[in-house]
């Protein structure tokens, strides 16, 4: 009921100008005709005109939704059906409300107009209104157009008409009260006899041109939104379309391109590719994407993955995860309890391939990844691992399988030469990484502990038989009698990596040295003697 009458609110400042106007014009008539107008009936007045403004703009303002088409399929001429269906949508009050609309205005008219007190008369009126407003209402998409609406108008007028007749018999002089008194002998203005109907379509007049001019600013509104939403939706396009071509282009990048001749080269191990950073390029390439047992050259994707989540200088201490490595596991001399910065452990791991500081990285990592310190070693190891494969993807693998931090051997875990090369280009960019990787020893002063490591990659060690001038890195690995090595050298003046797989000792590093000869154009024999173990 309040949102019925608070309808006409849009409307109520340009009803009351003209509703002013027009009484100031008929008190003038009323005044030249020399007639008695009551103060009852003015206030009648202004009451029957808020009730039929109130009414208008609840049923046929353009605002609520005006169509062109009619829209004869949303009619119900079936009579109580369309009843029924109100009370089921809408509910009882609906039914009352299409009742007490009426009920005023059958009540005012007669009471008001003398002439009026027909029954008939007031029906007429109230059916015509309804009738309009079923009309009008076949434009309105949002209204429902019921032949129940105008029998209940009908009702609801001979209601407030039965009401008036039962005043009148019960207070006496009540039928004279409202009426205008009229000088006889003078001949009444046509604007005077048509005062009832009059006030209808002046109050029906503001409805229709507010209406419209709110109709008209909402479809305005629509339309700029509509605009809007293109334009939006357009910007929307055009970014997904930059973010497609931008991300094809970062595919394109991590995609490694290949020269179109190979040299015949005379290498030992299963799988080999040489690669320029600087150029991009794939020189030299043998099975290069066959699953191959990747050992301790894993703990490069490792070090990745724990500097995408952690800072150098972060602070962790071991605990009962470093039991976990083989007995037979290159290990680090690490304790339950040492404390160190990231950085430190990541030397402790890269140099002389600690399986012990990888588990330590690694527990670390996931349990900052979970956001929990009290995480289980177990439940921080995965969390690693899927964070370690989420790395993968963004770098490209294509047949890579990490299942354990250190790289120490297990069922369904391998890479491939080209991934190896993949992962050693991302290490570099790493100034962390590539220190460590290039450094003959490191010291690992950790807060309670103080040792000193030695690289296992022999190419940069002077004193070996493998080392090779200008190698800078990167990783050695071994399982049982299966060698691999990721190695890193700067040859005039630029940066090549060379992976080996499946290959063995002192065999790798013959072949790693084979391979950067290449690019120096030098046949150069790589050592005999065989590295220490890592």
């Amino acid at each position: 009921m309040a949102e019925y009458f608070g309808s006409s609110k849009p409307y109520v400042l340009m009803a009351l100008i003209v509703y002013m106007i027009y009484r100031v014009l008929l008190r003038v008539l009323y005044r030249n005709g020399r007639m008695r107008v009551p103060v009852v009936h003015e206030v009648g007045m202004a009451l029957l005109a808020w009730w039929l403004l109130t009414l208008f703009s609840a049923s046929v303002s353009p605002a609520l939704g005006f169509s062109l088409k009619p829209s004869f399929p949303g009619m119900n001429l079936i009579p109580v059906y369309g009843t029924i269906r109100m009370v089921k949508e809408s509910g009882v009050g609906a039914l009352f409300g299409a009742f007490l609309k009426y009920v005023p205005i059958g009540f005012l008219v007669p009471f008001l107009f003398r002439r009026s007190r027909n029954p008939g008369k007031v029906l007429s009126l109230c059916g015509s209104a309804a009738i309009f407003i079923e009309v009008f209402q076949l434009f309105m998409p949002s209204m429902a157009v019921r032949l129940d609406d105008i029998l209940w108008a009908l009702f609801g007028g001979f209601s407030g008409y039965f009401l008036f007749g039962l005043l009148c018999m019960n207070i006496t002089g009540i039928e004279r009260m409202a009426t205008v008194k009229r000088s006889r002998g003078r001949q009444v203005p046509a604007p005077v006899r048509l005062e009832l109907e009059l006030v209808f379509l002046l109050m029906l007049l503001p409805v229709m041109v507010q209406g419209t001019r709110l109709e008209m600013a909402r479809v305005q509104e629509v339309r700029a939104q509509e605009e809007q939403q293109a334009k939006a939706a357009a910007e929307a396009k055009k970014a997904a379309e930059e973010a497609e071509a931008q991300r094809l282009a970062e595919e394109e990048a991590k995609q490694l391109k290949v020269a179109d001749s190979m040299p015949e080269l005379s290498v030992e191990a299963g799988a080999a590719v040489l690669y320029s950073v600087d150029d991009d390029l794939i020189l030299y390439e043998k099975a290069e994407i066959d699953q191959e047992t990747p050992a301790s050259t894993t703990k490069l994707m490792t070090a990745l993955t724990v500097l995408k989540y952690c800072d150098p200088t972060e602070k962790l201490t071991t605990g009962e995860e470093i039991t976990r490595i083989s007995d037979q596991a290159s290990n680090a001399s690490l304790k339950e309890g040492t404390t160190g910065t990231v950085e430190t452990f990541l030397g402790a791991m890269l140099i002389p391939s600690g399986n012990d500081a990888a588990y330590a990285l690694a527990t670390y990592t996931g349990r900052k990844i979970l956001g929990k310190d009290s995480a289980s070693v177990d439940e921080a190891l995965q969390a690693f691992l899927d964070a370690e494969k989420d790395l993968a993807a963004e770098l490209n693998l294509e047949n890579s399988n990490f299942l354990t931090p250190d790289g120490d051997q297990a069922d369904g875990q391998y890479s491939c030469a080209r991934d190896m090369i993949r992962i050693a280009r991302e290490c570099l960019k790493n100034d962390t990484i590539r220190k460590l990787c290039g450094a003959k020893s490191y010291r690992g002063l950790f807060d309670n502990l103080d040792l000193t490591y030695k690289n296992t990659n022999e190419l940069i060690q002077p004193s070996s038989e493998c080392y090779y001038e200008g190698a800078i890195g990167m990783k050695t690995g071994s399982f049982n009698d299966v060698k691999c090595l990721v190695a890193a050298a700067e040859i005039d003046g630029k940066t090549y990596i060379a992976v080996l797989m499946q290959d063995g000792d002192p065999g790798r590093y013959q072949d790693a040295k084979t391979l950067f000869d290449y690019v120096a154009g030098d046949s150069g024999d790589g050592g005999e003697d065989m590295p220490a173990e890592e």
